[in-house]
């Protein structure tokens, strides 16, 4: 897992080159897929394990009367009493070291916009649910409630295996470059207007797309400007607007923009 993670950071913030013109990004989204696999297979992992735990709880032929299944219950309880007790105050460490781990690397994450550490939190999450089946197993025994421990490991299973499904799908859709969200191309409207209202040298823009790369955004758009303009000024109008679009969206990492210098059907 940190392999992924490793792999992923160093070429996070390479800088594009000949071989990689639109940047490193896209292999965050590869680490992000991989990661997000791995918490799917834990899930599934740990959710047959709490499944046979809770079938083993059962005895395997229909008691003929309510005295056996109690005395069934009592016979699973008493063996799992042989649990060693203090085991339970290690389980509740590595809960709390697993989920302290989880919100901090989520909310790193989550500022950084980094899918490969999200899903590396939900790692540290799948840690600390195996913990809880390890010390509900313990606590459950003890309290006479063993059906309780699979119980909880399969419903932490779902939550992981839903976690890690999420992931994986934005992964995919960042590889099949899928339109990017709404809000990215509000704020560089946004960005855009703001500067025409200011230069009545850029007459209009339209056919605004991107698409992601790892944290960043690619932009293209048209950007019509004054006819009269020298191709020196226009290319500065050009750069005016690709450094308002990155100010105001700080997540956009580059602008391509084609100058238009006559009004044209927007392009789809």
């Amino acid at each position: 897992m940190l392999i992924f993670l490793y792999v992923t950071l160093y070429f996070r913030h390479s800088p594009p080159d000949a071989t990689h013109p639109y940047g490193y990004g896209k292999y965050e989204t590869i680490g992000s897929l991989a990661v997000s696999s791995l918490l799917m297979i834990g899930a599934v992992g740990i959710g047959h394990h709490s499944y046979e735990i809770l079938i083993n709880l059962f005895p395997s032929e229909i008691p003929n009367s309510i005295n056996e299944l109690g005395g069934a219950i009592n016979l699973q309880t008493d063996e799992n009493h042989q649990l060693n007790p203090n085991a339970a105050w290690f389980a509740a460490a590595s809960v709390i070291i697993k989920e302290a781990l989880f919100r901090i690397t989520l909310k790193i994450g989550l500022e950084e916009r980094s899918n490969v550490l999200v899903a590396n939190a939900w790692h540290h999450r799948s840690d600390a649910a195996s913990s809880v089946v390890a010390l509900g197993a313990i606590v459950g025994s003890y309290l006479g409630f063993p059906f309780l421990d699979p119980l909880g490991g399969m419903l932490v299973a779902g939550m992981i295996m839903k976690s890690g499904f999420e992931i994986m799908l934005d992964s995919l859709k960042e590889l099949v470059d899928i339109r990017v969200e709404q809000e990215v191309i509000n704020q560089v409207e946004k960005a855009v207007e703001k500067l025409k209202g200011t230069d009545p040298n850029i007459v209009n823009f339209h056919s605004i797309r991107g698409r992601k790369s790892g944290p960043f955004y690619l932009i293209d758009m048209i950007l019509q400007v004054n006819p009269d303009l020298t191709i020196s000024k226009a290319h500065n109008i050009e750069e005016q607007v690709r450094q308002a679009v990155k100010k105001e969206c700080k997540s956009v990492k580059e602008v391509l923009m084609h100058l238009d210098v006559e009004d044209q059907c927007p392009h789809h």
